[in-house]
Order: C-alpha cells, then sequence, then structure tokens
C-alpha cells in the first residue's frame, strides 16, 4: 500500500532527541505553544510515562524518556509501517519510529525496560509494538477528540489478544468460499457481463457479517447501508440474503420478457433488505438504490438512518443505539466526490448527526484507470476522514482475521462514543474497471502483482489446514456447495424467473399506492381550528424575550381571522399547525429556514437574552414545552452551506416517512443546482427505475425582480424536462391560500410523489388571499379569471396564460389600463397537467380570442417550452409567446434593463397604462392581490416612501415588494 512520502511532516521527519527535549519544554511550560501533533505526541507520552513505560516522574533517566517517546511514536506513527498491502509493495522508512529519531541505537536494544508492568528489553519491547501497530492493522486515532477516546483504542490494541475461536474461523473460511465462488462461477457463466467485481476484496464479505453480529451485541436492530456498484453484487446476496434466482433472473434478463417491469435499472445499481440472525437477535439490513454517481446515496443512507431513530426516540428507545448507518467507499471516489465532505460536515450537527457513521473503504489502490499519484494530494485516501477527528483502521485485506478485528473494533468504538469511523480495507481489482476493461494498459505493474497473487481464499484456506483449523476435503467442499447452489439457481432463473425488486408499499409504506389522482382530501378547516392555530403563532412563553422587532408580525398573526388577510408565508405555517393537530409531524430543513430567506417564516424565534429557541407551532394545545401529547412535532434546521448532501438526507429521510411532510428549502430557488444529481438521479426517477417511492418537497424561491441572473431563477424548465410518467408534481402557486391548500394535500394524500414548488420571493410576504379561503375548497390546479362573469367572457379576444408571481403585476397592468376584454388564466399545476379542467376552463372564452403564454423567464427558459407543448398536444391550441428572448443567462444584471423587460412583457401581454388606474380587485374576490404590506424590514434597498409605508404596517406596491439580497 503506497502512502504518499509527505503522509508525515517534515517537522516529524527531522526529529532527533534534541529536538524533542526542547520542544518538551516547551510543551511543560505551555502545551498550546507547540505544533499540534507534537502536543498530542507529548500528551501521550505523559501518559505513557504514568503506566510505567521505563520510568517515571521525575526521576526519569534521558534513556526513559527516550523509551516513552518511542512507545507514543508507534502509536501516533506506527501505521506508516503497517503491512497493510496485499501486494507487498514497499513503503516509505517510517523515520518517526526510528531509534535515531528518539536519541536510541542498537547499543540500547539489550537495556532492560519496563512496559505494561512486565520487564523486557528494548528489543522485546520494539518487537511488541511492530506486532502489535506494524502488522496488519495500521491505527490512525491520536488526533481523536478527547482523551477517552484515544485511551480506549490503547487499550484494545496493547490488551493480550485473544485468537479467533475455531468455529469462528470456519465461518470467516465460509464467507470468503461463498464470496470468491460467486464471482468465479459469474465469470464462467456469463463472461463478458459487467458485474463490477469484489474479486481481490472479498474480506469484505465476512467483514460485513461480523460487524453485523458485533453491532447486534451491541443493540443495534437496523443497519442502514449506501456503497457504489464494485462488489453490489456480492454484497446484495451474501450479506443482505437477496436470492441467487433474483439475481441470476437479471442474467438472464427473463424477467422483462412479456414481464411489465417499466424502465428498470441495471442489477448493480439495485437495492434490498435482509434479516441477519446474531447472537443477541435479528438485525435488519437494507441497502439503498444507488446510480453511478458513486457517493451520492451517502446523504440518503444518513436521513434515512435519522429517520429511523427519529422514530426510536418518540416510541422512547435510542434511536442512536438501534439504527447504525454503514457506508462503503471507493478508494478514488472517497476523497475525490465532495458530497463525502458535505456529509462528514454534517455528522455532528443537531438536525443532522446519527450518531455516528461506519465507514469501510474498498481500497483498490486504482481509481478508474488512475493511478493513486494522480487521484488524490493526500497519503491516504482516509485523510478526508481526519476533517472530523474520526478514527481510521488501515486493514490488511489477506489478512481476513485482522479484517475482522477491525470491523468489530468500528462497532464497537461508534456505539460507545457515537462518532464515526473508518476501516480502510487495502486489497485490490482483479480486473479493470469492468470485466471488459484491459488494466494492464494503465498499470502493468502493478497488474502483474495482481495476476501472481493466488487469491485472498486460497492463501486462508492453506493458513487453516496448516493449523488444523481445517481439511482440504472440508475446504474444497464449501467451494462445491456453492457451485451447485449457483446451478439449481441458474434453472430455476431460466424456468421461473424472480421480480428482481420486491414491489413497493411494505413496511412503512403500507397502506400507500401508486396510482396519481387529481382528487384532493379534505384540506380545508373550521374556524376554531385556524383561530387556536393563530393564536399560538401570536404567543411566546411567558418570559420569553424576543426581537423587538418581531412584536408587530406576532401580533398580525394573532389577528389573522379578523383582519383575514393571508400572505404565502401566513398560508403556510397554518397549513402546518393544522397538520401537526391531525397528528402529522413536520421536517424543514435549509439554509435560512427558521426565519426564513425573506425574514417572512419566523417558525423558530430565539430570546435575544439567552439565545433559547421556541418555535410557536410545537405549542399550540398549550403553552408549555412539554404539552405536546395532542400534537405532531414541527422540526425546523438552519443546514450548513451545503445543498447536495442536505436535500440528499431529506430525500433520504422521506424514504423511509411516509407519513411526514419532509421539505427542503433553497435560500433561493438557484441554489439546487448543486444538488442536481439528487433530483435527476432520484427524485424524478427512482419509481420507474426501482419501484421506490418517496415524497418530498422541495421549496424553491423564484421570481425576477431585478436582481440580477443570479437567485432569479429556480430552473422552473429542468424540472419540467425531467417530468414524465407521472413521476413528480411541478407547481407555482399564486396565492396564500392555495400554497396552505398545496401543503396540506401533500402530506393528506394515499400516495406520494416529489413535490417541486417555485415559491414567489417578491410575494412571500405579501396579502395575496384571505383566511377565508382556507376554510372552504382544495388546491386548485387552474385559476380562471375571477373577475370576469360569464357574460364578460364572452367578450374576451386575448386570454392570458400564465403562473406564479407574474399573475398579479398582469393583473395590476389590467387593472390600471383599465382593459376589460382580457383573461388571465393562472397554470398552478404545471406538471401533471389537469387536461380536463384545462379544457373547462378555456371553454369560457370565445374561440376567435387570441391564446398567449406570458412569462418573466425567457424563452428558453420557464415553463413556455413545456406548456406549449402540453397545450398543442392535449388541447389543439397554439399559444403565442410573450416574454423574454432567449439568452444564456437567466437574467439581465441592470435593474434598468429588467425594468424595460418587465414593462414590454406587461405590455405585450395586457396594454400600456392608461387612465388613472383602477381599484384593484384581488384573485378569487379577495383584495388588493398587487399590494405587500410589510410586517418586517426590507432586506433589499427600497425607496423612502416604501420605509414609510412598512413603519405603519400600510400596504406598498407590488412593485415595491422587496425580495432579499444574493447571498
Amino acid at each position: 500500500m503506497s502512502v504518499a512520502p509527505n503522509a508525515v511532516s517534515p517537522s516529524v521527519n527531522g526529529w532527533n532527541a534534541s529536538y524533542i527535549d526542547s520542544e518538551y519544554q516547551r510543551f511543560k511550560a505551555d502545551p498550546n505553544s507547540v505544533d499540534p501533533s507534537l502536543k498530542a505526541f507529548f500528551a501521550g507520552f505523559e501518559l505513557a510515562m504514568e503506566r510505567g513505560s521505563g520510568g517515571g516522574g521525575a526521576s526519569a533517566t534521558p534513556f526513559d524518556v527516550s523509551v516513552g517517546n518511542l512507545i507514543e511514536a508507534y502509536r501516533v506513527f506506527g501505521h506508516l509501517a503497517a503491512k497493510i498491502d496485499p501486494l507487498g509493495q514497499s513503503r516509505p522508512a517510517a523515520e518517526p519510529i526510528s531509534l535515531v529519531a528518539h536519541g536510541l541505537s542498537e547499543s540500547d536494544l539489550d537495556r532492560s525496560v519496563t512496559w505494561a508492568g512486565a520487564g523486557l528489553t528494548l528489543r522485546g519491547l520494539i518487537a511488541r509494538l511492530q506486532e502489535i501497530y506494524c502488522g496488519s492493522i495500521g491505527a490512525e486515532f491520536s488526533y481523536c477528540g478527547t482523551p477517552a477516546e484515544r485511551d480506549w483504542f490503547t487499550e484494545k490494541f496493547e490488551a493480550a489478544s485473544t485468537p479467533l475461536p475455531t468455529e469462528q474461523r470456519l465461518e470467516i473460511l465460509h464467507q470468503l468460499t461463498r464470496s470468491e465462488t460467486f464471482e468465479r462461477w459469474l465469470g464462467k457463466r456469463y463472461t463478458g457481463k459487467k458485474r463490477f467485481s469484489l474479486e481481490g476484496g472479498e474480506s469484505l464479505i465476512p467483514m460485513l457479517r461480523f460487524l453485523t453480529d458485533r453491532a447486534g451485541e451491541l443493540g443495534c436492530k437496523k443497519i442502514i447501508v449506501g456503497m457504489a456498484h464494485r462488489g453490489r453484487l456480492n454484497v446484495l446476496r451474501n450479506y443482505l440474503g437477496k436470492e441467487s434466482e433474483r439475481i441470476l433472473t437479471e442474467f438472464e434478463d427473463s424477467w422483462a420478457h412479456g414481464l411489465d417491469q417499466g424502465a428498470g435499472d441495471v442489477k448493480y445499481h439495485r437495492g434490498y433488505s435482509g434479516d441477519q440472525m446474531t447472537p443477541a437477535g435479528k438485525v435488519h439490513i437494507s441497502l439503498l438504490n444507488n446510480p453511478s454517481h458513486l457517493e451520492s446515496v451517502n446523504p440518503l443512507v444518513l436521513g434515512r438512518a435519522r429517520a429511523r431513530q427519529d422514530d426510536a426516540n418518540i416510541e422512547g428507545r435510542n434511536g442512536q443505539d438501534e439504527v447504525l448507518p454503514l457506508l462503503i467507499h471507493g478508494d478514488a471516489a472517497l476523497p475525490g466526490q465532495g458530497v463525502v465532505t458535505e456529509c462528514l460536515n454534517m455528522a455532528n450537527l443537531e438536525g443532522y448527526t446519527v450518531g455516528g457513521t461506519v465507514h469501510i473503504v474498498i481500497n483498490n489502490q486504482v481509481g478508474f484507470t488512475t493511478d493513486t499519484d494522480d487521484a488524490r494530494s493526500t497519503g491516504y485516501c482516509t485523510d478526508v476522514a481526519k476533517m472530523i477527528n474520526a478514527p481510521v483502521l488501515h486493514v490488511n485485506g489477506d489478512d481476513p482475521e485482522a479484517c475482522v478485528r477491525a470491523v468489530r473494533m468500528a462497532a464497537e468504538y461508534r456505539q460507545r462514543f457515537k462518532r464515526d469511523v473508518f476501516v480502510d480495507l487495502c486489497c485490490f481489482r482483479k480486473h479493470g474497471h469492468n470485466e471488459q476493461d484491459e488494466p494492464g494498459y494503465t498499470q502493468p505493474e502493478l497488474y502483474a502483482l495482481v495476476r501472481a497473487h493466488p487469491g485472498t481464499r486460497a492463501k486462508y484456506a492453506e493458513q487453516l489446514v496448516a493449523s488444523g483449523a481445517a481439511s482440504v476435503e472440508a475446504a474444497d467442499q464449501y467451494v462445491q456447495t456453492e457451485m451447485d447452489e449457483l446451478d439449481q439457481a441458474q434453472l430455476s432463473a431460466k424456468d421461473t424467473p424472480m421480480r428482481p425488486v420486491p414491489p413497493p408499499g411494505g413496511s412503512a409504506w403500507a397502506g400507500f399506492v401508486g396510482t396519481y389522482s387529481f382528487e384532493s382530501p379534505k384540506t380545508a378547516i373550521d374556524a376554531k381550528t385556524l383561530a387556536r392555530i393563530c393564536d399560538a403563532m401570536g404567543r411566546v412563553n411567558k418570559g420569553f424575550s424576543h426581537h423587538e422587532k418581531l412584536a408587530g408580525i406576532l401580533e398580525a398573526r394573532a389577528k389573522l381571522p379578523v383582519t383575514k388577510k393571508l400572505s404565502h408565508a401566513d398560508g403556510e405555517q397554518i397549513a402546518f399547525g393544522a397538520l401537526l393537530l391531525e397528528g402529522t409531524p413536520i421536517r424543514l430543513s435549509g439554509q435560512d429556514s427558521r426565519r426564513g430567506t425573506f425574514s417572512q417564516r419566523h417558525a423558530v424565534l430565539r430570546d435575544v437574552v439567552t439565545g433559547e429557541k421556541y418555535t410557536s407551532l410545537n405549542h399550540i394545545t398549550g403553552q408549555s414545552s412539554g404539552d405536546r401529547a395532542s400534537q405532531a412535532r414541527l422540526d425546523v434546521w438552519d443546514s450548513p452551506l451545503s445543498e447536495y448532501s442536505v436535500m440528499g438526507f431529506e430525500y433520504g429521510y422521506s424514504r423511509a416517512c411516509p407519513k411526514t411532510l419532509i421539505m427542503w428549502e433553497g435560500q433561493f430557488g438557484d441554489f439546487c443546482n448543486t444538488a442536481q444529481v439528487i433530483i435527476d438521479q432520484y427524485m424524478a426517477a427512482s419509481e420507474v427505475k426501482w419501484d421506490r417511492w418517496a415524497g418530498l418537497t422541495l421549496l424553491l424561491p423564484h421570481g425576477y425582480e431585478g436582481q440580477g441572473p443570479e437567485h432569479s431563477s429556480a430552473r422552473l424548465e429542468r424540472f419540467l424536462q425531467l417530468c414524465a410518467d407521472q413521476n413528480m408534481e411541478v407547481v407555482y402557486p399564486s396565492t396564500g391560500a392555495q400554497i396552505f391548500h398545496l401543503l396540506r394535500r401533500q402530506a393528506k394524500r394515499n400516495f406520494r410523489k416529489p413535490l417541486i414548488v417555485m415559491t414567489p420571493k417578491k410575494f412571500l410576504r405579501a396579502e395575496t388571499s384571505t383566511t377565508d379561503e382556507l376554510l372552504t375548497g382544495t388546491f386548485q390546479h387552474l385559476i380562471g379569471d375571477p373577475q370576469l362573469d360569464a357574460a364578460a367572457s364572452k367578450k374576451v379576444t386575448k386570454v392570458v396564460y400564465c403562473t406564479g408571481k407574474v399573475y398579479h403585476e398582469l393583473h395590476e397592468r389590467r387593472m390600471a389600463a383599465k382593459k376589460t376584454d382580457i383573461a388571465i388564466v393562472r397554470v398552478e399545476q404545471l406538471y401533471p397537467f389537469h387536461t380536463a379542467l384545462a379544457r373547462e376552463i378555456d371553454a369560457r372564452y370565445p374561440a376567435s380570442a387570441k391564446r398567449v403564454w406570458a412569462q418573466e423567464e425567457t424563452r428558453n427558459a420557464g415553463a413556455y417550452l413545456f406548456i406549449s407543448d402540453v397545450f398543442r398536444q392535449e388541447l389543439g391550441i397554439e399559444l403565442e409567446y410573450i416574454g423574454r428572448p432567449a439568452s444564456a443567462s437567466p437574467a439581465t444584471g441592470s435593474e434598468h434593463t429588467h425594468k424595460d423587460q418587465q414593462e414590454r412583457l406587461l405590455t405585450l401581454a395586457v396594454g400600456p397604462l392608461g387612465g388613472s388606474g383602477a381599484t384593484i380587485t384581488g384573485s378569487n374576490g379577495s383584495p388588493n392581490p398587487g399590494k405587500a404590506p410589510q410586517r418586517d424590514g426590507p432586506t433589499e434597498p427600497h425607496d423612502s416612501k416604501s420605509a414609510a409605508a412598512k413603519s405603519k404596517h400600510q400596504p406598498v406596491p407590488a412593485s415595491k415588494v422587496p425580495a432579499k439580497a444574493a447571498r
């Protein structure tokens, strides 16, 4: 196993006795005055001295000090000399553990020392330290965050080792045989078919089996697993227990012939679940589906694990003890893909922690065709673990007993300290990137060593035979048994194909269906419930000191049933409250989600004196924080500045908890750009690829306010391009009542689809509805023009179709221009498109009237290209386009140009300004659709009139509603 020469700092390589002594004197005067690596070294040295490592206290001789330093050097740097490469490649000399580095020489080797209470020579001590720290396991733990962790590892390694019982050694051989024979059998029967073989890393299978046994003994009930495709089929069969017949059905491709499987996916991307019986009982194991975006599954595993842990906690059990996340990485992807670092950063955050993850790295020593010195800038592929001080155990894959010891230790550490731990399985890849690839093109020297390797199973079988633990006949019989089982499974797969993936709808998904419907459950609430929720939104516990600027907001929320003026933000919060009272838990996370990017939400308040958090909607049934017996819980988390991992986390959570409303919010809608893998590979396609449902909601602030290319567009067009097979819903609600009914519909239906919501930045705090609209009706897929009665509708000469925020500006212009022959129809749900309702609404207007589509976005963005095709195909209507011309950028950076473009859009769609204007009547008859009272200070530049209006809580024109400045 090659390690780059810079794996040890130059200061360490240059250590000598005088240098150590001078630095030690500095350390004793001020521990923080020396380099952190030296600080850890000296702290360990003093611990060693306390344990009797050659002398103690002030009476220690220079020789004693040097011996103590040497002992601690082995603990810190012994991994540099560990024999962890099964191919036996040379490693750079481990200078920090040399005699000369500590002022010792060969003449000292026969001098007496005391270590661990026993007398021995320095030569004997070094032999013991070499065995402990430089054998088949190389341990990195000296940087762990607490002395308790470091002491724990020291005691584990330095305690007298107990050989594995014979039955466990035979079980290891059995698992190695199952792993190797499966791959070799597939290679012969399905020559040339891609399977991304585990050959060279077969020790992974006994590692997983023994890890589960030990975790089960320590209280674990569920293990959630994520991994890439390397070795996945082997793991599915030999760890999760997926039937050979199911796997071979996929190789035979016999299921798809004549049977409807949908689009499906390749066999080495699929997930599965099964049980393993451990000495302490059953442990359920779930392997999540994963596309070829290798590490993309990591946050899904963490989110799913957190969901299961939260469920256990609610039932009064320790969720972190019961549910263990397990991630299996590749050595190139681990440091190479940023989502790994994002997930590690989340490891100890309150809203995302899972109490530690066990990481196993299948370290092939080559990535695709890339050498390690071209793949990373660090010595080990696992050095990324050090960002959270996670210990790493590097283990030789040719020593399966050491592999088992390492994973057992990892399970024990995780269960005790609830922190991440890494096991680096140092192995090799027998074939190229896949079975069709020739690795000799790019790694000729490495693969000369690989071809000469007899295989881990053969070496271990020889070892057991030599020790008398097994006979040659017994070892051979293991192989024959596996061959017979696979032969029989192949016959069965040809004659009676098995569905590769069990159908959805089991476990937590029982009672849900896979059929989409436009029908909505009852989402309206009664006046008493509305009043109760608004009362809670407007009060805090006695003694809680909220920010002075929140007084008006809280007062306005409490008075909503009286004032009846409803904003988007208020509609959302009332929807949350109603769901909580009905027993539906809610989880929302994103950057600034507690307050809201636009200071519109204030779901979680902060005491300005103590910093205490207060979530108003968790106290609807009473002011006491413990009075939640009659309502579910709302959790709102301010996320780290990551989108990929956090969205993936919430998606994984939604896969485990279909009865919880789970939302991820972009600080601005375009932030979803950096989570595109989650959207493309999982949200849009999981149902058709893997037959698995999910109901994550994305809240994406969207709209053009002249703030430049960034943060204007949530890329509505990208979501629409992904729409097919009724795979998800894409909506752009225009009023507070619509978001209220929409969120409640999402939580109350008997099926789940990802929900993509364009939220109107400019109108999040604008009063676009009345609370009366919450007491009746449901979400409206399309909204016909409420300003026109039947007679007026027959006189229309133009029907303007639009979606979302621009409706209010179109309507405001229409009223100001005194246009009575124009109808404005809102498409609130763009996909799935409600064709029947659209046909009924369009029929209200003359066939001779011009039909146009108006949008703020550029022609190659927004909804036009999608919706025009829908109108043409479904309704036989050609929509004329009104909007900005096509552009490579979402929006202009000039505020002046933006205003000119917006004016041109409104003029083309409705007409120029004329007259003195008219009283504006709101959507669905509510007052002031384009008026936006400010309940909090603007967060972007604004004019003094807007500021004055805000200070008196007076409405301001829609054109003056501010949106928050870019990050």
